[in-house]
């Protein structure tokens, strides 16, 4: 694989070349080369990622925030210090002295005001949820200082924002109306610590460079390789990839890798959740009845069981992880009961039920766990498959039944915000009051009882049934790179992955 990389410097060197505006060229001397699996997770800018947990990674990696975090919490990044107002609408942070783009020019305060304002006033067509509409004002004074005024607080402002909103060049992006839209060689010029060399969307292959002038110091790794690839155990022993990630239902062939002791592993958080949600605006699932009936049809212990062989734990019902400060104890339950399930059924007038499940190839064990369940109540079920862009899609559209669909950041409680996500069918105004409420709560008692709340509607309204929270572990040959680590409560807003940029940086 090393020799085939090599063979590949002279064409890399044409590709940088036709990427002039993403940083400086190709090196004949390349050092280090790491090599993960990986897939298509969009073009890699602030504004065309796809939103989801590994679009947002790819973008990272060559646009910084404010502040960041790692294993323990958040730290300071392109910013060396902040305050906030009493009333923490009110936030100065003070920028570092050698902060430049990968460009060669400064980033300074100017260029972080214009950011907030540029996302403020472009933010039709933005799907990664940043409380965009919280931001009043941003204005620079001199080259590190700037101040960003919220209409009101934001409970964790770090993580929904300061952490999270990606700093972008004013002098790419003034001109710039459309910037979903913008995917020229200048739009994914960053500050990151790495450049990017190539992002090829049909074979899912991203190539990035280390910055040598990134202000955190070089990249351990000169070379950045993501590539699409079927089998990421069989890639990792056969040397294709340096390291996989592997999550639940994958457990045995993590212990088989960790049999052979030529690898090292890390285990990270349950901060993921593979749910059914329900169609809340169609009959008869506008009916709670009916979703309780549901519930009580489906038999989640035999799902976890059967499909993931110890790999996952059942889902808390209330969405968030149980692994964190932030989950429920004490919520509803629906036991697998079937009599009870019938019954539900007939209070609600409901027989002769016919449903299509929408699912992707990954959860069509489960989903055939389920119709099983749900015919011996009864209800007669279609399983319908699709990629996943398809399905979102159709969860977007609302053109569904009952949906299996998972995503990452159930540590934080931003994901309770809609908590039929990427759907947004559910309709609840006392819920949407009280997830305002918390989000700008400072009080930390105060807010958990409200997130606590908000947890019981759920399981008691079900707009979703939880199915399982996986285990998740990276596995990695250790002479390649052996920094790796899971983010305290996720990256960002909560992304369970072990994708941290410092995990590529000497600290």
């Amino acid at each position: 694989m090393r020799r085939l990389f090599f063979s590949g410097i002279l064409l890399a060197i044409l590709v940088s070349l036709t990427l002039s505006g993403c940083g400086p060229e190709l090196e004949d001397d390349i050092e280090t080369a790491l090599t993960l699996p990986g897939d298509d997770w969009g073009f890699p800018s602030p504004f065309a990622f796809y939103p989801r947990g590994p679009g947002y990674i790819r973008m990272s990696l060559l646009f910084d925030t404010l502040t960041w975090k790692d294993e323990e919490g958040v730290i300071d990044w392109l910013a060396e210090e902040w305050s906030s107002s009493e009333d923490a609408k009110e936030w100065t942070f003070t920028l570092r002295s050698d902060l430049t783009w990968h460009d060669g020019q400064p980033l300074t305060a100017k260029d972080v005001a214009f950011t907030y304002r540029y996302f403020t006033t472009h933010r039709a067509g933005i799907q990664w949820s940043w409380p965009l509409d919280k931001i009043a004002d941003a204005v620079a004074d001199g080259e590190r200082r700037v101040t960003i005024t919220l209409n009101e607080p934001i409970a964790d402002p770090h993580a929904m924002l300061f952490g999270s909103l990606p700093v972008i060049p004013e002098h790419i992006w003034k001109g710039v109306d459309e910037p979903v839209r913008f995917t020229g060689d200048v739009a994914v010029v960053g500050s990151g610590p790495f450049t990017l060399v190539e992002y090829n969307k049909e074979e899912g292959r991203y190539r990035y460079g280390a910055n040598a002038d990134y202000f955190n110091g070089r990249p351990l790794v000169d070379r950045l390789t993501f590539i699409k690839v079927e089998n990421e155990a069989l890639a990792l022993e056969t040397g294709g990839v340096d390291a996989a990630r592997f999550w639940g239902k994958e457990i045995e062939a993590v212990r088989a890798l960790q049999e052979t002791g030529e690898y090292a592993s890390i285990e990270g958080p349950s901060f993921w959740v593979l749910q059914m949600i329900f169609n809340t605006q169609k009959e008869p699932f506008h009916q709670v009845e009916v979703r309780q009936a549901i519930a009580h049809a489906v038999n989640r212990v035999r799902i976890v069981d059967q499909v993931t062989h110890g790999g996952a734990i059942v889902a808390n019902l209330g969405i968030l992880s149980p692994f964190t400060e932030w989950a429920n104890p004490d919520l509803p339950s629906y036991p697998h009961e079937p009599e009870r399930a019938r019954d539900l059924l007939a209070e609600a007038g409901v027989s002769d039920l016919e449903l299509e499940l929408l699912t992707t190839g990954d959860y069509a064990r489960e989903a055939e766990l389920i119709e099983e369940d749900l015919e011996a109540v009864g209800i007669e079920v279609q399983v319908r498959t699709g990629d996943r862009t398809t399905v979102d899609g159709l969860l977007r559209e609302g053109g569904f039944d009952l949906a299996i669909n998972g995503h990452g950041g159930i540590a934080n409680p931003a994901m309770l915000e809609t908590p039929t996500w990427p759907a947004g069918v559910y309709q609840n105004e006392i819920y949407d009051q009280l997830y305002a409420e918390q989000a700008q709560t400072l009080d930390p008692e105060r807010r958990l009882e409200l997130v606590w709340e908000l947890q019981s509607i759920v399981a008691e309204e079900l707009p979703v049934l939880t199915l399982w929270h996986p285990k998740m572990w990276t596995v990695y040959n250790p002479e390649k790179l052996d920094t790796w680590f899971y983010t305290d409560g996720g990256i960002g807003f909560g992304i369970p992955l072990p994708m941290n940029k410092l995990v590529f940086l000497e600290r």
